[in-house]
C-alpha cells in the first residue's frame, strides 16, 4: 500500500510539473512562484511578518515576475484632486495570475499565486520615463514622498468565499496588534473591505489585463489628468480612494488617546454606594477588542451568521472623492456625518447590547439570585438569545444537544480565525458581541407563526446565504460573489412585527428555591404599540399610524425636520467609479439611488449607556473612529439624536393652569405620551419622574417635588433621599416606594412613572425572572390603550399592557389619551412668589438608584465591577445626563 501510495503522489507531482511547463511553453515566461506558505496556515501577524520582508526585498523582480508598461493611474486628477481607486500604480504578476491571464482569464487562479501593487501619488505623468530601477529608490527610501506602499492580493481559497488574502504595506508599518488600543481596522486579512470593489470584477476579483503588462499588445485605459499636479512636485495633493483608507489606521492610532489614570471618581456616588468596594482600573474585566469580531463567510459560503465587519465595506459612509455617499456635509470635513446604516447601527444600543456592561452586571444578578442546578445556564442561555443572538444561535446549529448552554464565558472568547470553523471557540464570542448585528434583523422572515410562537427572540430566519431588504429588485451581484448572500426584497423588514420578536419578551418566574411559579411579561413594548393608536396590524388600524420604524429609522436629516434621504444603500465599483478592465455586466453592479433610505439609528433614549462606551471605550473593546469613512464623532452623533429623541420625541409636559388663593400655590401639570408605547417602556427599572418648582422672582427655588442629588437620587428639601429611593422598610417591615398621586403638596411627595415588581417572596426586585406580582406600574399609557386592545387581540396580551396599583382609579390616566394630569397645592405666602413661575420637568432615568443598588448588592462578580468602576467614575457633567437625571419634557407658566 505504501509503494502504490508512493507512486500516485509522485505521478501528481509529475502532472503538476508538466502543467506548469506547459503553461511556460504557451506563455513563453518562466518566472518563479512565490516561496510564501499560504495565509490560511498560520497566524496573521507571522504571516504578515514574512509578507512584509518579501515586499521589503522586493521579491517579485528577483522571481522575475511580470510588471506593467509604466506607472499608470486609475483615474483622472483634476484641480489637484484624485479621481483614482487607488494611487498610481505599477503591478507586479505571479507567473500563476500571468498563465491566467493568457488563457483567456479562464479557469480559478490557483492557490499561492499573488498579484502586487507598488502604489505612488497620483498621477502617473510624474513618473514618465523614469526606470524600474530609478522607481525603486522611492521604494527603498522609507521617508520618499513618491511612494504609497504596496497593496497585495494573495490567493488563498480556504480563507473566506472571495478567496483571497488582502493587505496593504507601506515602509516601517508593524505587524497588525489586534489586541492594542484604539483597535485599528487591520491591514491584511481575509474578508477585508477590499471586495466592494474587487467583486465587481467578471471573475476572480481581479481587473488584471494583458494590454497593461510589459512585452503585450495594447495599452492600459487613459485617464484625464491636467496640469494642476506640476505645482504639487512632491504629490501632496488631496489623496486617492485608496490611500485615504490605508493611512486611515495611522490617523486612528495617533487621534485617540484615553485617560488610564483613575484621576476622576465621583465621591458622591461612592458614598452613596459606600458599602460596595472601590473598584479600579485595573480590576476590570476588559471586553476583546472589536478587531476580533470577525467571521467571514467561508469558502463554500456563508453559516448562518457572519459579522458586521463583512458589511462595512458596502454599506458604511463613504467619503472618497469621486463619490461621497450616505453621508450629509462636506465629505472631507470632520463635521460629516455618517448616516449610513453601518455608520448609526454600530453607535446604537442594539449595535452595542453584546457589549452592554448593564445587561452583564444584570446577567451576573440573575445568575446569583437563582443558583440552583443548572439555573444559572438556563438563564444565561436565555437572556443570550438576544444580547448574543448570533453567538448563541450559531452555537447552537453546530451544538443541537439539548444539554448544551451558550454562557457568559464564551462572549469573551477570541481568536482570528479566518474561515468559521466550528472548533474555533473565538467565532461564538465574536458573533455574541455583536449583539442585535446585520444579519441578525436581515435574515428574519415572515412565518405566519403566532406571536407566542416567537415571542421570547424566537424568530425564524432564512436559509444560510439569504438577506432580506426593504427595497425591490436588488442587484445581487457583489453580495453573492463576495460574501455567498443573495439579497431579497421582503415587505416584512418594514413591519413592527419584525421588531416584536425581542421587543415582547415573556418570562419564566422562579422562587428562591429554583421552582418554576409562573411566566410574566417582562417587556411588552411590542404589544404596547398594538394597544395603541399607532398599530397597523390589527383591523381597524389606528388613527395615527406609524410604525417601530417610522420613529426608530427615520428616513430625514436632520431628525424630524423633513429633509427626505435618497442614496445609494451599498458603495460598490459601479457606474459612479473610474473606468475599469473586466468589469462584470453593468446591469449587474449599477446602482440607483434609493427613495426611502431609513436611517439604523435604531435608538431609544438610554444615553447613561451611550455614555459609558463613549468614555470607556478601551475597557468596552470598541473603534470609536470609523474606518471608512475616518470620523470618529459617529458615537457623539448617537449620543445627539439619543437626547433629541428625548427632548422632542417622549413626553409633551404642560403647565397647563397657576391659581393662588387662601395661602396655596396651584398649579396643574399635563403630561402626553408621543411614543406609540408607554413611557418608559422595555425593561421595567427603567422610570421617569417630574421634577416640579416653585421660582421667586429671582429665579430661585421656593420650594419643589422632586428634587435630586448629583447622583440622580431623589430627596425632600432638605437633601434627604426618599425612603423610596431605595426602598426602605418602614417600622413595620414593609418597603417604602411612591405611589401614583393625582395631588401633590409636600415637598418629600414625587410623581414618579415606573414599574415596581415583587419576587414570589414578597420584596421588590429587578430581577427579570422574578417578577411575581406588580404593586405598580403607572408608567405613560400610549395614546389610544384601552384595558382589552384592538379586536383579536388576547387576554393575555391585554393584561401584559395593563397598569397596576393606584393609577387604576386615574380616570384621565386611563382614559386612552395617553395623558396624566398632577395638582401642585403649595402653601407659601404669595410675597415670596410673586413675579415668580413654576416649572415641570420630566427626567428619565435607565438605571435609577434602586436598580444599581441591587445590582451592587448580588453582582458580586467580574460584571458587577466592571459596572460599579464605569458608574462611579462616569463624568456627567456637561453631558445630556448632567447629575443622572435627563430631561424629556418641560412646561413653565408664570405666578401672576
Amino acid at each position: 500500500m505504501r509503494l502504490k501510495t508512493l507512486l500516485v503522489i509522485l505521478l501528481l507531482a509529475a502532472v503538476g510539473v508538466a502543467l506548469y511547463l506547459l503553461d511556460k511553453s504557451v506563455t513563453g515566461y518562466a518566472g518563479e512562484k512565490s516561496p510564501l506558505p499560504l495565509p490560511s496556515t498560520m497566524p496573521l501577524d507571522e504571516y504578515e511578518t514574512k509578507l512584509y520582508a518579501f515586499l521589503d526585498n522586493r521579491e517579485y523582480e528577483t522571481l522575475d515576475w511580470k510588471h506593467d508598461k509604466s506607472v499608470r493611474n486609475t483615474g483622472p486628477f483634476v484641480d489637484d484632486v484624485s479621481y483614482g481607486t487607488h494611487p498610481a500604480v505599477m503591478i507586479y504578476y505571479s507567473p500563476e495570475v500571468y498563465h491566467w491571464l493568457k488563457k483567456g482569464r479562464e479557469g480559478e487562479i490557483p492557490d499561492g499565486a499573488m498579484i502586487v501593487k507598488v502604489m505612488y501619488p497620483a498621477p502617473a505623468q510624474r513618473y514618465t520615463g523614469l526606470t524600474i530601477d530609478e522607481l525603486n529608490k522611492f521604494e527603498e527610501d522609507p521617508h520618499s514622498e513618491y511612494f504609497s506602499g504596496w497593496t497585495v492580493m494573495v490567493k488563498d481559497k480556504s480563507g473566506a468565499k472571495d478567496g483571497w488574502f488582502w493587505s496593504y504595506y507601506g515602509h516601517n508599518q508593524t505587524t497588525d496588534q489586534l489586541n492594542t488600543y484604539p483597535f485599528d481596522y487591520p491591514n491584511s486579512g481575509f474578508g477585508q473591505y477590499c471586495v466592494r470593489c474587487h467583486a465587481s470584477a467578471e471573475n476572480e476579483f481581479t481587473f488584471s489585463s494583458l494590454r497593461n503588462i510589459e512585452g503585450e499588445a495594447g495599452d492600459p485605459i487613459s485617464f484625464y489628468v491636467d496640469g494642476s499636479w506640476r505645482d504639487d512636485p512632491k504629490g501632496q495633493a488631496h489623496v486617492d480612494e485608496h490611500s485615504r483608507l490605508a493611512n486611515a489606521v495611522t490617523a486612528l492610532t495617533a487621534s485617540n488617546t484615553v485617560d488610564t489614570s483613575d484621576s476622576y471618581v465621583d465621591s458622591a456616588f461612592l458614598n452613596t454606594f459606600s458599602y460596595y468596594p472601590p473598584v479600579s482600573r485595573d480590576q476590570v474585566k476588559r471586553f476583546p477588542p472589536v478587531t476580533y469580531d470577525h467571521v467571514v463567510s467561508g469558502e463554500h459560503g456563508p453559516e448562518q451568521f457572519i459579522t458586521s465587519d463583512q458589511c462595512l465595506g458596502c454599506h458604511d459612509g463613504q467619503s472618497g472623492n469621486f463619490l461621497p455617499n450616505m453621508l450629509v456635509g462636506d465629505p472631507h470635513s470632520d463635521t460629516a456625518k455618517n448616516i449610513s446604516p453601518y455608520g448609526e447601527w454600530r453607535w446604537s444600543m442594539m449595535g452595542l447590547a453584546g457589549r452592554d456592561p448593564i445587561f452583564y452586571a444584570q446577567l451576573e444578578s440573575e445568575k446569583t439570585i437563582h443558583n440552583q442546578g443548572n439555573l444559572p445556564d438556563t438563564i444565561q442561555n436565555l437572556c443570550l438569545s438576544c444580547h448574543g443572538v448570533m453567538g448563541q444561535r450559531q452555537f447552537h446549529i453546530d451544538f443541537p444537544s439539548q444539554d448544551s448552554f451558550f454562557k457568559v464565558e464564551q462572549m469573551y472568547h477570541y481568536d482570528y480565525e479566518y474561515n468559521g470553523k466550528a472548533n474555533s471557540k473565538g467565532k461564538y464570542g465574536a458573533l455574541g458581541r455583536e449583539g442585535i448585528s446585520c444579519m441578525s434583523c436581515h435574515q428574519i422572515i415572515d412565518d405566519d407563526k403566532p406571536l407566542t410562537e416567537i415571542e421570547t427572540g424566537k424568530f425564524e430566519v432564512s436559509p444560510p446565504g439569504e438577506v432580506h431588504g426593504p427595497f425591490k429588485n436588488p442587484k445581487i451581484h457583489a453580495m453573492q460573489a463576495s460574501l455567498g448572500l443573495v439579497p431579497k426584497y421582503s415587505a416584512y423588514t418594514n413591519e413592527s412585527r419584525l421588531c416584536g420578536s425581542c421587543h415582547t419578551i415573556h418570562l419564566p418566574v422562579y422562587n428562591n428555591k429554583g421552582k418554576k411559579v409562573g411566566m410574566h411579561y417582562e417587556q411588552a413594548t411590542y404589544l404596547e404599540w398594538i394597544n395603541s393608536n399607532f398599530q397597523n396590524e390589527y383591523v381597524p388600524n389606528g388613527s395615527n399610524i406609524k410604525t417601530c420604524q417610522d420613529c426608530h429609522m427615520p428616513t430625514t436629516y436632520p431628525l424630524g425636520k423633513g429633509n427626505e434621504l435618497a442614496f445609494k444603500i451599498a458603495n460598490i465599483q459601479d457606474q459612479d467609479y473610474p473606468e475599469g478592465d473586466h468589469l462584470t455586466a453593468l446591469d449587474s453592479i449599477t446602482l440607483e439611488r434609493r427613495e426611502g433610505f431609513r436611517r439604523h439609528t435604531l435608538l431609544g433614549i438610554n444615553v447613561y449607556g451611550l455614555e459609558m462606551f463613549n468614555q470607556f471605550d478601551d475597557l468596552l473593546g470598541v473603534r470609536k473612529t470609523d474606518y471608512m469613512t475616518g470620523l470618529s464623532n459617529g458615537l457623539p452623533n448617537a449620543i445627539e439624536n439619543s437626547n433629541y429623541l428625548a427632548k422632542t420625541q417622549s413626553v409633551d409636559v404642560k403647565v397647563t393652569s397657576t391659581s393662588y388663593s387662601n395661602g396655596t400655590l396651584s398649579a396643574d401639570v399635563l403630561l402626553t405620551n408621543l411614543t406609540g408605547h408607554r413611557f418608559p417602556s422595555g425593561v421595567g427599572f427603567r422610570r421617569a419622574f417630574i421634577q416640579f418648582a416653585v421660582l421667586n422672582s429671582k429665579g430661585d427655588t421656593v420650594w419643589a417635588s422632586g428634587r435630586t442629588n448629583s447622583v440622580g437620587v431623589v430627596t425632600d428639601q432638605n437633601g434627604v433621599p426618599l425612603p423610596s429611593e431605595f426602598l426602605e422598610e418602614d417600622g413595620l417591615g414593609e418597603q417604602q416606594f411612591e405611589r401614583h398621586y393625582t395631588t401633590i403638596n409636600q415637598q418629600n411627595q414625587g410623581q414618579i412613572y415606573q414599574e415596581l415588581a415583587k419576587n414570589p417572596e414578597g420584596k421588590f426586585t429587578t430581577s427579570f425572572v422574578s417578577i411575581f406580582e406588580v404593586p405598580k406600574d403607572n408608567r405613560l399609557l400610549p395614546q389610544g390603550w384601552t384595558k382589552t386592545g384592538p379586536d383579536g387581540f388576547s387576554a393575555e396580551f391585554a393584561e401584559a399592557t395593563m397598569p397596576h396599583g393606584l393609577v387604576t382609579k386615574d380616570k384621565l390616566y386611563m382614559s386612552g389619551q395617553g395623558q396624566d394630569a398632577i395638582t401642585y397645592e403649595v402653601s407659601i405666602p404669595k410675597s415670596k412668589i410673586q413675579g415668580g413661575k413654576v416649572v415641570a420637568v420630566l427626567y428619565y432615568q435607565s438605571i435609577p438608584p434602586f436598580y444599581l443598588q441591587q445590582r451592587f448588592e448580588t453582582a458580586t462578580g467580574t460584571g458587577g465591577q466592571r459596572l460599579f468602576y464605569m458608574t462611579s467614575h462616569l463624568k456627567t457633567e456637561d453631558t445630556p445626563v448632567e447629575g443622572w437625571i435627563l430631561e424629556t419634557g418641560r412646561g413653565e407658566k408664570g405666578i401672576q
